[in-house]
């Protein structure tokens, strides 16, 4: 060949490399372009996980696409999750096909989710593209937790609502809806209708919630039959969001379960206490008999008129059921002697003599004499000694009996 063939030769190759370095440039000038209006990561990474090239984008800058070059995954990708972007790498380039992740990245003093994609350029590198995923991933999270917050509310016990600051309810849980009586038709009805305060109290409250933020308080929850319920009743206010004006949740528990419990409580509780005074009673004012016809009456504690009245029924029904012909009565154990408890240890004498017996009066000390001294106290007779053993002596000194014949002073066991 020629020198003139040769050079000619040369200068096709030349030529064809030039266009064909054109068509690349332009390519390129395509992808930068395509690039610089993808808000997305766009690297080559090789199956070590260091980057090889890095493109400018939205996020990526130029300055930091240049400097991006041999700089391994790991120093952006959370430790944990730098072995399995390097795993799908690996992958993808094994299988040729493209693989995805989704993986948190530290930016600044954030963590950011991003959702990758992976296609092999190479025997040993991809076409890395991740876009920032971690809007969507707080927007899944928020909507979970408000289906499981909606799951909870509909299963209360208690009932929820929520009103329009005018009223106007536009949710109510099941709870609330099965304590109304109106089921599905609650919503759409007003606060007003369904609580049976006067209006302008309620009125109130709701403008109390918006002034302070909440309020709390009992309310009467009118039924669908007419019939209404006591309710403990909080109510919150909130504020406006995108497409709802302020509202009020409103949370009512039905305290019918616990008032009733209450009343059986207050209703059993009177009926211990009645059992017990019964039993006190019972227990206080013993007959203890001494002796054919002579029993003895200890009293204990404070003499006052039911205590006396007491004491004098059963005294008198046992005058009449054991024929007793004297009764000792013995206010050693009782704690002040005043007028009234003096008025009433007279009453029991005069009752007893009426049925026939005597009353011996024991245990009266130098201030119980000295106070029925000064209250002017007409003993006359009353037998009284100062104890309850020469109370017992004297009933049981040799006397004759009510039918003329001598006692034996055989005590009674």
């Amino acid at each position: 060949m020629s020198d003139e063939q040769s050079l000619k030769a040369i200068e096709g190759e030349m030529a064809a490399l030039q266009k064909r370095v054109a068509e690349l440039e332009g390519v390129r000038a395509k992808l930068e372009a395509l690039c610089s209006l993808s808000a997305a990561f766009i690297a080559v990474i090789d199956r070590d996980g260091i980057v090889r090239e890095m493109f400018a984008t939205p996020v990526t800058p130029a300055e930091m696409a240049r400097g991006g070059a041999a700089v391994p995954m790991a120093t952006v990708v959370r430790e944990d999750y730098v072995a399995r972007c390097i795993a799908v790498i690996r992958e993808s380039l094994d299988k040729r096909a493209i693989g995805s992740l989704d993986y948190p990245v530290h930016v600044g003093p954030h963590e950011v989710w991003c959702q990758a994609a992976c296609k092999p350029l190479s025997n040993d590198a991809v076409l890395w593209v991740a876009r920032d995923i971690t809007a969507q991933r707080q927007l899944a999270f928020a909507q979970a937790a408000l289906r499981d917050f909606q799951a909870l509310v509909e299963s209360a016990p208690d009932g929820v609502c929520l009103a329009s600051q005018d009223g106007a309810l536009f949710y109510a849980n099941h709870a609330f809806r099965a304590m109304t009586g109106h089921g599905d038709a609650a919503v759409g009805k007003r606060l007003f209708d369904l609580y049976v305060d006067e209006q302008e109290q309620l009125a109130g409250i709701v403008q109390h919630c918006f002034d302070h933020g909440s309020w709390q308080g009992p309310l009467a929850l009118a039924q669908h039959d007419g019939r209404t319920i006591p309710c403990q009743v909080s109510m919150v206010a909130l504020a406006a969001q995108p497409g709802r004006p302020p509202a009020v949740a409103t949370i009512a528990r039905d305290m019918t379960p616990i008032h009733d419990a209450e009343r059986e409580r207050l209703a059993l509780q009177e009926q211990v206490i009645q059992a017990q005074q019964a039993t006190l009673r019972e227990l206080s004012t013993p007959l203890v008999p001494l002796a054919e016809g002579v029993v003895a009456v200890p009293l204990i504690g404070t003499l006052d008129r039911s205590r006396a009245q007491q004491a004098m029924e059963k005294l008198l029904d046992g005058i009449v059921q054991h024929q007793f012909h004297t009764a000792i009565l013995d206010v050693t154990g009782v704690k002040d002697v005043d007028a009234e408890s003096a008025d009433a240890l007279l009453r029991i004498a005069r009752a007893a003599r009426l049925l026939g017996a005597q009353l011996v009066l024991t245990g009266i000390g130098p201030d119980t004499a000295q106070t029925l001294v000064d209250l002017g106290v007409d003993l006359s007779g009353i037998a009284t000694r100062s104890t309850l053993q020469s109370g017992i002596a004297h009933a049981l000194a040799p006397a004759r009996r009510k039918d003329g014949r001598p006692t034996n002073g055989r005590v009674v066991m």
